[in-house]
């Protein structure tokens, strides 16, 4: 694999907003949710399938009870004449326990595997493909594409969706390379998952449990978990960098709580700073970053000292 294809050429970093209707989605759940976990320490050991799991959750052909916002990723641009699997349409949707991610198919289904992997790489450039969250699913379809011919495409739709849900973030495209079609997956924490097959129309379906973070610890600028996983694939793809750094995000906080002034900031530990304010008063600021991934680091704690006599 040495030379980048037509559907990795056009890899654009979209977020996806105004979601529609899912279709075709069931009610299975995806197993039972993974135990609590914490945010800097993701569940060990998945639920994973064997490559090329078809066995159907129960009643998987009607939309899942306790759904919310399911959303297509894209529409077919016509059914290929070519042999072959053609990728038409890629849907998300949020579930009671769950969420999901549909890949769907014409010219039958193809061999298919989902495995956790460290990082997700481009087929066959070789690069990181950036994804929020901190766990990922490298996600490949053989014997498929999303190019038929001179047809053109026949997945019109983004070549990334950023939903943000509770467990699923991101799904991004990660190679369209000599019949191998690849996918990357950015998951808040490495938990449960099923892999399975549905017909009429051919889909392959990978339902991912949540797993229960931590509360998020950021008191200033970022502070929830949605917030933090937008501003870390912000970060990822170069906007920001800024933010990695603590002492930059210390001088950051000052700036906004004394505009117009720039306050004296001294690290005193690795994550605890000393910032001394207009009026002479110090406070001490502490943070962290909150995940066991590349991200940006947050002030959790802001403690003021004495009045200066």
């Amino acid at each position: 694999m040495s030379a980048m294809s037509t559907f990795a050429r056009i890899v654009t970093l979209a977020a996806v907003a105004g979601l529609a209707a899912l279709t075709g989605c069931g009610t299975a759940p995806a197993g039972q949710p993974s135990p609590s976990g914490s945010a800097t320490a993701p569940s060990p050991g998945s639920t994973a399938p064997s490559p090329g799991s078809t066995a159907p959750s129960p009643g998987a052909t009607t939309p899942g009870a306790g759904a919310t916002t399911p959303s297509p990723g894209g529409t077919s641009a016509g059914t290929c004449q070519q042999p072959g699997s053609h990728l038409t349409a890629i849907r998300v949707g949020q579930y009671a326990g769950y969420d999901r991610v549909v890949f769907q198919f014409s010219g039958g289904l193809p061999a298919r595997s989902a495995d956790y992997v460290q990082a997700v790489y481009h087929d066959p450039k070789g690069t990181v493909v950036p994804l929020p969250g901190q766990a990922y699913l490298r996600v490949v379809f053989q014997g498929a594409s999303a190019v038929c011919g001179q047809q053109g495409r026949t997945y019109t739709g983004p070549p990334v969706l950023t939903p943000y849900y509770p467990e699923l973030l991101a799904v991004s495209a990660a190679g369209d390379f000599e019949g191998y079609l690849s996918f990357g997956i950015g998951l808040a924490a490495q938990g449960g998952y099923h892999l399975y097959t549905l017909t009429a129309p051919d889909r392959v379906v990978i339902d991912i449990s949540h797993v229960k973070l931590a509360a998020f610890p950021g008191i200033w600028d970022i502070t929830s978990w949605p917030g933090y996983w937008s501003t870390q694939y912000a970060w990822l793809n170069g906007h920001q960098p800024w933010r990695s750094d603590p002492l930059m995000v210390v001088q950051a906080w000052a700036r906004s709580r004394w505009p117009g002034t720039t306050p004296a900031v001294t690290q005193t530990g690795a994550g605890t700073f000393k910032v001394t304010a207009p009026s002479g008063r110090v406070y001490t600021v502490a943070g962290a970053r909150p995940v066991t991934t590349p991200g940006p680091w947050v002030i959790t704690t802001v403690v003021p000292g004495p009045l200066p006599v």
